[in-house]
């Protein structure tokens, strides 16, 4: 189960992944051996309280039941001064949070949709269901795609890779909900698809949609901006289409992306 237990983590390694990405790997060993697919955790930046909140970090994998393993992109302030942490100094990280995906029935085609940089749960996903999944992954151009290495791992645990770049330059031109529709059309036979996606909400929406025309079970990792990751300040709340609103850090990340209002909004955004 998710625990909101602070750990104090030594950084093991910390170096850029290449196309802007850092890799970040903490020694938690009680952190790792709750962690599962599509949990999180929130980790504090620095000791001094600048910037004041902690950041949302999907887990991308553990290692050895003792290490948790963290991809991140710069994306303001709080992920610009994590670039300069070096090995051996220690973090203060809570977690594993939130709910992860439901593990798939042994007869199920996990269908794994990554857009931008949503693809850490995937990649944590991969290393335990990956076997029998089909991996899709889009991104404005090739530059932007995963690192070189993250691909080769989910290359290697998956049966089949689809690349999708906006302008042509890996995979398909277009959108990769564009190459899932095609798939969609025509499934290879014999195969039970689920749909597992994280990415931009435009995207999962588009996503939801596909798998509601198909009547394919499909779940989604939503990437909100937290201030707590507890659920206490509802920063992070999304529309529900049975009425009223779900926090990410609480009864998501992941969710049915039937329960989900696509049109709505979310109460407030907490900058990172």
């Amino acid at each position: 189960m998710p625990s909101n237990k602070l750990h104090r983590a030594k950084v093991l390694l910390h170096r850029p992944a290449g196309r802007g990405y850092y890799r970040l790997v903490l020694l938690a060993p009680g952190l790792a051996a709750a962690a599962a697919p599509g949990h999180f955790v929130m980790l504090r930046v620095s000791a001094n309280l600048d910037p004041l909140l902690a950041r949302p970090f999907g887990i991308s994998s553990v290692i050895a039941k003792r290490s948790i393993e963290l991809y991140y992109r710069v994306a303001g302030r709080g992920t610009t001064l994590l670039t300069a942490v070096e090995p051996g100094r220690t973090l203060d990280l809570l977690g594993p949070l939130g709910n992860g995906f439901p593990v798939p029935d042994r007869a199920a085609t996990p269908l794994l949709v990554a857009g931008g940089s949503g693809f850490p749960p995937l990649l944590y996903f991969s290393s335990r269901y990956g076997k029998q999944a089909r991996l899709f992954v889009g991104s404005r151009d090739k530059e932007c795609l995963p690192p070189a290495a993250v691909m080769k791992d989910l290359r290697s645990r998956t049966k089949a890779v689809h690349y999708a770049t906006e302008d042509g330059s890996r995979g398909a031109c277009g959108f990769v909900t564009d190459t899932l529709a095609a798939y969609l059309a025509r499934p290879a036979a014999g195969e039970s698809p689920v749909i597992y996606a994280c990415g931009p909400n435009a995207m999962l929406a588009s996503v939801s949609r596909l798998a509601a025309e198909h009547s394919i079970p499909c779940y989604v990792s939503l990437e909100e901006r937290m201030a707590c990751g507890l659920g206490v300040c509802m920063g992070c709340s999304v529309s529900m289409k049975s009425g009223g609103y779900k926090r990410v850090c609480k009864e998501g990340p992941v969710f049915d992306s039937r329960e989900i209002d696509w049109g709505g909004k979310t109460i407030l955004q907490v900058g990172r």
